[in-house]
């Protein structure tokens, strides 16, 4: 169980509360080139949705495998001009001491190659991986483990990117407090919760197989989910992107400029100016108990305000110097070049997702 939430960190929210619906509707993005979410999990198909996304140019690209995956291919049958598709690996069974992994990689490279000949632009390892599933031994999988490598050898040969979730946040294994932004979060989800569970597996665990497989497959496009999960500290990041040319990170969950904001702003405007070829915009945002065609009008507003609010607050964050308020916390946007944002916000999501 985690620890309790301090109650001035109660007081924050996931997000404002929600406009009426011709607000949202209205509500446009002032870029000059269409835009691209390129980590997102929402199937939102409803006509005014589509109409939103259309007039702001907005791809989403989502992210998931075997049943949600179902869905996800629909949409991009169904609407390739507003959606694209990433699929995600078959999680192993390797507690089962019956587990074989020549058959576990037969069938996962076999779901991956059926995905990917269905449309999909890369495969992605969830955090169960790294931080929930368990070998026979008792042990936690890593992604640098054997039982996976032939995953990563077929991507590599076959000029697959992969993304990877392989880790948490920092705030993680932190104590809850005004500079952990996730205390909120890991409140209300104490099994991802990790300070408290010093026999798991501990961020500098994870991050150093995450590393190691970055390395031994050097011409495979690998991209690291929600900053990499090394979003504490931009310097970190750098070191990964100077020794690591095939390595990329999206942006995605907004929390992350909560952390960037923690760190110097000149800093980190100059990171993403350093790095601009390596970045890629993401929301993070999902849809996960009902599809937008079945919601009531006050769930449907509420399901596009999270996309909405999520890419417009982006949007001031990085193109602008406004102050944006992300869960209570009030940031001054950095105001980034115009030729950045168009790689951030696009091209380097088409450069690092061939086929999107």
């Amino acid at each position: 169980m985690a620890p309790e939430l301090p109650k001035e960190l109660d007081k924050r929210t996931t997000q404002d509360d929600v406009p009426d619906m011709e607000a949202i509707k209205s509500l446009r993005i002032p870029a000059d080139f269409p835009l691209i979410d390129a980590h997102a999990h929402y199937g939102g198909e409803s006509p005014v949705m589509m109409e939103w996304m259309a007039a702001n140019k907005l791809k989403i690209v989502n992210i998931g495998g075997q049943e949600r995956g179902k869905i996800y291919r629909r949409l991009i049958e169904d609407h390739p001009d507003k959606y694209g598709w990433i699929t995600s690996i078959l999680v192993p069974d390797c507690e089962n001491e019956d587990f074989v992994p020549a058959e576990y990689a037969e069938k996962a490279i076999s779901d991956m190659a059926n995905d990917i000949a269905a449309g999909a632009v890369g495969v992605k390892v969830f955090k169960m991986i790294g931080m929930m599933t368990q070998k026979a031994d008792g042990s936690y999988l890593q992604i640098d483990d054997p039982i996976l490598k032939p995953l990563f050898d077929w991507m590599e040969a076959n000029d697959v990117t992969h993304i990877a979730h392989v880790a948490e946040a920092m705030g993680c294994w932190q104590p809850f407090g005004e500079k952990n932004a996730y205390s909120k979060y890991y409140s209300n989800n104490p099994n991802y919760y990790m300070y408290d569970k010093p026999e798991r597996p501990h961020h500098s665990t994870i991050m150093a197989a995450r590393d190691a497989v970055i390395e031994r497959h050097p011409k495979m496009r690998f991209v690291g989910a929600h900053f990499g999960c090394l979003e504490y500290d931009v310097d970190e990041q750098a070191k990964r992107f100077d020794k690591y040319p095939n390595f990329a990170v999206d942006t995605s969950g907004w929390t992350r400029i909560i952390d960037l904001s923690f760190q110097d702003p000149a800093k980190v405007r100059d990171f993403f100016i350093k790095y601009q070829d390596r970045l890629m915009f993401g929301t993070d945002r999902s849809i996960k108990d009902k599809g937008q065609l079945e919601m009531s009008e006050d769930e449907l507003a509420a399901s596009m305000w999270a996309m909405v609010n999520a890419v417009n607050t982006g949007w001031e964050y990085y193109a602008t110097d406004k102050v944006v308020d992300i869960k209570g916390y009030k940031i001054k946007g950095i105001s980034l070049p115009d030729d950045v944002l168009e790689k951030l916000f696009r091209t380097n999501a088409q450069k690092w997702y061939p086929g999107l």
